[in-house]
Order: structure tokens, then sequence, then C-alpha cells
């Protein structure tokens, strides 16, 4: 008889189990079908927005300029840097980033910056560093948090972890309120990425960004004791384990000179997904990132 109990509880325990994966997986189907909608009304389906901002200069160059988009917020400031392998993207890709702001009482900029080959990540987080600095001075007494997706999330880590980059404009680390990273796998650019093709395809693109300086570049290797570091929030994709790696790493580097760092993966997205979902009203590393924002 107990014997029997025991099944019988197996049993529940699978079928709440099944029961539950089986509403995730239904709720992310129902996510991306708003997704598909929005995208197919409001935007143009390659991350822009039609949301009303002005584009402010930071530089000389067009690239060097942030949008910040209207709002009556007056909570944190939410800093995004767009990805596309530090030589391709723009601004504008934002996907529903201003209306995540907007439903959470965040100020919402996007930072633009110079690319490659034109400049090396080094001039691009010079560029991401000004743009904070404007940001604050704009707003004063604001949390700013910086995020950055793929290669804006090496570019956030870096500004976030050298403080060359900030001091230049009379800042530094600690005056950033948080930074999250959204599966970015550039922190260590020395690191192996492996001899499959999209091992090859990594190195390829890293050795066109970084040449001779990816030690310099890489955020992970530039963590030291003694300097106030803001916390960081890392997602990373299931599917990458140089993103799990990557993430991991830094977070231990930070956790070792006494910062705070943690470590969240998003099991069900691609590394496009991780970008585009994120502003979508009920994704969960949105709603994470949030409470992570807003202190709760």
């Amino acid at each position: 008889m107990r014997e029997l109990h025991r099944r019988a509880a197996l049993m529940t325990g699978l079928a709440a189990a099944f029961a539950a994966g089986t509403a995730a997986a239904q709720d992310r189907a129902r996510l991306r079908d708003r997704l598909r909608r929005r995208e197919g009304g409001r935007g143009d389906g390659n991350g822009r927005s039609d949301a009303p901002h002005t584009s402010i200069a930071t530089g000389s160059d067009p690239k060097q300029a942030y949008d910040l988009y209207a709002g009556a917020a007056t909570g944190p400031v939410l800093a995004f840097i767009h990805g596309g392998g530090w030589s391709m993207g723009d601004k504008s890709m934002v996907h529903s980033l201003p209306e995540y702001a907007q439903r959470h009482g965040l100020t919402f900029a996007s930072i633009g910056y110079r690319l490659v080959p034109q400049v090396t990540p080094r001039e691009q987080a010079q560029d991401v560093a000004a743009a904070v600095a404007a940001l604050k001075r704009s707003h004063p007494g604001r949390p700013l948090f910086l995020m950055g997706h793929s290669a804006g999330a090496h570019l956030a880590a870096l500004v976030g972890a050298d403080p060359t980059y900030l001091a230049g404009e009379g800042l530094q680390p600690s005056d950033l309120a948080g930074v999250i990273l959204l599966d970015g796998a550039g922190y260590d650019a020395t690191g192996d990425r492996g001899n499959g093709p999209a091992g090859r395809l990594l190195g390829n693109l890293y050795s066109q960004a970084f040449g001779d300086d990816a030690a310099a570049l890489s955020p992970t290797l530039l963590v030291r004791s003694g300097v106030r570091y803001p916390p960081y929030l890392i997602f990373h994709i299931s599917s990458r384990a140089d993103s799990r790696g990557q993430s991991e790493g830094l977070a231990a580097a930070l956790i070792r000179a006494d910062g705070q760092a943690q470590v969240v993966v998003a099991p069900d997205d691609s590394h496009r997904d991780i970008n585009v979902e994120f502003g979508v009203a009920g994704d969960a590393e949105g709603e994470r990132a949030a409470r992570f924002i807003l202190g709760r």
C-alpha cells in the first residue's frame, strides 16, 4: 500500500510539472503572438518604434547621439545600447523598450555609437560614456541603468567595469545605478570560442573588432579590487555555452572584487528573442529586470 501511495504521489508530481511546463510554453507562445501582431502594426518590423523621441548629439559624428523617448516619467533612466557585432546596427533598434519604460515609470534613451571599422570598441565605449554623462546632466539625481544586447552588452559591461571611460566624463562606475546585460559573449574577448562553425565565426568577428587589443577591452579582465562597481544583472540564453561561460566569468570577477552580480538563464529564448521580446508585457526577462531596476 505504501508503494502504491508513493507511486501515486510521483505520478501526481510529474503531472503537475508537465502542466506547469505546458502552461509556460503556452504563455511564451502567446507572448510571441502578441509580438508578431505588434510588429505588423506599430513599428516597422526591424526593431524601430514609432514612439516619439528626440535625437540629441554627443559628438560631431551623426552616430554620436542618443534618442530620448518622450514621457513624463520621474523614475530611473534606462539607457540602452544596441548590438550588431560592433560593426552594424543603429540606436533606432529598440523594439518594445519605449513601451516597457513607460509601463514601469522609466525614462528611456537609446545610445548610438560609431561602428567598426571606423573605430574600435575603445572609441565606442567612449561614445557610450559621453551619452551617459549627458543623460546624467539632463536628469540630475535620477538613477541611471545601463543595458545592452550582444555587442551592446559588451560595451555596457566595459563602461561599467573599466573606470577609464566614465572618468573621461568626470564620472565613475558607481555613478551607474546598475548594468543589465542581454546575452553577450565578449566579456573576455581572449577566450577560446571553439573550432566549430559558430566558434570560427565569432573568432573572425572578434578579430575584426578587437585586433590586438582583446585583453585591454575585455571587461572580465579589467575588474579590479578597490573600485566601487554598480550591481550587474547578467542574462544569457541556455543554448549558448560561450554566453553562459562568459556571463559566469564576469560575475565571478565582480564578486571577487566585492561587487554584486547575478546571472540569470533565459531558457526558452534565442539570441534574437531575448532582445526582441524583452520589452513585451509578460516577458520573464523583462519583468525580472524591472524588479532589479525598481528595487523590488
